[in-house]
């Protein structure tokens, strides 16, 4: 049975370091994230919004290959809202089952700037950011997973 984990939080909330311990424990889990493409692609981090459908595309088809081969995948971004383009994207996936991995949303934003700091490869105001993507923000819900996992 192959179960397709989706990250769910903030920048700074410890998305890609919960992701990275899961899978020390679960060896027939794999991650895939946006940021690692668009890291190859660019040969650096660089978010080019010209570049969004391939890097989707790219993770999408990596997810489904590693689906194909049996393991389990987490997809390693924030997946903030429902749209078709964020979590309605991931449901397209042929999995069995579907995991939320729900990180903090309930903290102050000084703290997810504070933890997003420690990634040197992104110069932005993390304030806004942060506070933009408060503001998009859509809880998960049980109509479109199977199970959410609430992270502390």
């Amino acid at each position: 049975m192959n179960t397709v984990f989706m990250t769910i939080g903030f920048s700074g909330s410890g998305k890609s370091t919960y992701a990275k311990e899961y899978v020390k424990y679960h060896p027939d889990t794999r991650i895939v994230s946006p940021d690692a493409f668009r890291t190859m692609f660019n040969g650096e981090y660089k978010y080019l919004p010209e570049m969004d459908d391939v890097i989707t595309q790219s993770t999408f088809d990596a997810a489904e290959n590693l689906l194909q081969a049996g393991y389990n995948v987490i997809i390693d971004c924030g997946n903030l809202t429902k749209a078709d383009d964020r979590r309605g994207k991931w449901k397209n996936l042929h999995a069995d089952k579907f995991v939320a991995f729900l990180m903090p949303t309930h903290k102050p934003v000084d703290w997810y700037v504070k933890r997003r700091k420690r990634k040197p490869h992104r110069k932005m105001d993390l304030v806004t950011l942060v506070e933009t993507e408060m503001r998009a923000f859509e809880p998960p819900t049980l109509d479109e997973f199977d199970e959410i996992v609430r992270i502390k």
